[in-house]
């Protein structure tokens, strides 16, 4: 691990302080019984930024006070498609409210969707449809609006010729969406996360960062995946030297550590580690 570090940069870290952030999904089952104390713990593990996934049950201005009380800062937050659909005044009134500038869907499937089952041209379609809507306000209101690739999107498209990702990407306005590659999900899908951030280039701007599992399955399309299949980065299957290199040439401006095993705050512990090369 140190010389793939050292590799590079010298001396510098993989990845600056001031780019990295912590999806508090990855720690949902601790925040739901206490929020306050897992923040803390948080922002003790030297975590300053975090990325949401809703209020904690709280209004807008009582998740700031909380986030406020932990000393972190919010730099975005995924919504639901429904929202971005219906509800466009209520993001921006939201993002106002707790300072995030990112905003972006994360899950196409319909609530009680089988975690076994994928998505076709209908959801793509929805998303597409969602986002041109929405798009003029959010960046009017000076918002950065991101998709956040979830694997399933490579599946092949039955209506065109290409993937439902290639059907995603022509209909997204890169001027208004960019997007967040979840490299967990992107590998999960049989996909080489440096091969597409390479083919992306400028488009991807976050990354969900987190890995798999050595002999992990992949060419899966369905979005979910067994809890033991999630590693701490630089424990598993991706090349995160030619990774954080390639980000670096894409421009993302963002590394979100997300990590959805049995043990997500050690998991965590030692992603942030790695990333601040130690």
């Amino acid at each position: 691990m140190g010389t793939a570090i050292a590799a590079l940069g010298g001396a510098n870290p993989p990845v600056p302080d001031a780019n990295i952030a912590v999806q508090l999904f990855s720690l949902h089952k601790d925040l739901s019984r206490d929020a306050p104390a897992t923040l803390k713990a948080l922002r003790d593990s030297g975590v300053t930024q975090v990325e949401a996934y809703g209020l904690l049950g709280r209004d807008a201005a009582g998740f700031k006070a909380l986030l406020d009380q932990a000393g972190l800062v919010a730099v975005g937050s995924h919504v639901s498609l429904s929202d971005l659909r219906d509800n466009v005044p209520g993001i921006i009134a939201t993002a106002k409210t707790v300072g995030y500038r990112y905003v972006g869907v994360a899950w196409l499937k319909a609530q009680g969707a089988p975690f076994d089952k994928g998505i076709g041209p209908a959801e793509v379609d929805a998303a597409i449809a969602a986002y041109k809507a929405a798009c003029p306000a959010l960046k009017a209101a000076g918002l950065r609006v991101m998709y956040h690739v979830h694997g399933y999107e490579f599946a092949a498209d039955p209506g065109g010729k290409g993937t439902l990702m290639d059907r995603l990407l022509a209909g997204l306005d890169p001027a208004c969406v960019e997007l967040q590659m979840d490299v967990f999900w992107v590998l999960k899908a049989g996909i080489d996360p440096v091969a597409l951030l390479k083919q992306l280039g400028g488009r991807v701007k976050l990354l969900h960062v987190k890995d798999m599992r050595p002999g992990g399955s992949t060419g899966e399309f369905t979005g979910s995946a067994p809890a033991s299949d999630f590693a701490p980065i630089g424990a598993g299957s991706v090349d995160w030297t030619s990774l954080v290199a390639a980000a670096r040439a894409a421009g993302v401006d963002w590394y979100v550590l997300e990590d959805e095993s049995p043990t997500p705050a050690a998991h965590l512990a030692r992603s942030l580690a790695w990333l601040r090369g130690r």
